[in-house]
């Protein structure tokens, strides 16, 4: 007479195979969780470059548009470290200078030779910022070329942004 019932385990076989299958999904699941991660530090990265030149050509299109001259003399024309200095004529007659330039690997704005702030964020190095000047006639366009990078090491290689602005103001005085 049996009391107990004897229940049977696993065998050795059975452990290792479904271990192994275990051990297998895993490791799966761990290289896409790693892969999902990169895509996103490199999507967090076009980001920061696409805002960064966003932010700045939205700047440089607001001013540009607005302002009556270039100061071609204090202006730095053609250059990959370029300066764009620009007359701005005021409702009472006065003028006021807006300045644009590159200075440490960021695009620094200026207002009557006041300092005014960064366009570009410090997540982001700016290597070329040229600005050239077209004329036709009575109408001023400036073409503003910007190379933007990430500033930490990464895979992604810089990117290039152009815009060409007429100046307004050039052609109504």
């Amino acid at each position: 007479m049996k009391f107990f019932k004897q229940e049977r385990g696993f065998t050795l076989a059975e452990m290792i195979v479904s271990v192994g299958l275990v051990s297998m999904l895993l490791l799966v699941t761990i290289q896409i969780s790693l892969t999902v991660a990169s895509i996103h530090r490199q999507s967090r990265i076009y980001l920061d470059i696409n805002s960064s030149a966003i932010n700045a050509f939205s700047r440089f299109s607001r001013d540009i548009r607005r302002a009556t001259s270039v100061d071609v003399i204090n202006s730095t024309l053609g250059a990959s470290d370029g300066k764009l200095v620009l007359n701005l004529k005021q409702s009472d007659g006065s003028y006021n200078t807006q300045t644009f330039l590159l200075s440490s690997s960021t695009v620094q704005s200026f207002y009557n030779d006041v300092y005014a702030g960064n366009l570009t964020p410090l997540t982001t190095d700016i290597s070329n910022l040229t600005f050239r000047r077209f004329l036709n006639g009575s109408t001023t366009a400036i073409r503003v070329e910007m190379t933007v990078a990430p500033n930490a090491s990464s895979t992604i290689s810089a990117l290039n942004f152009y815009g060409t602005y007429v100046l307004r103001g050039s052609y109504t005085q």
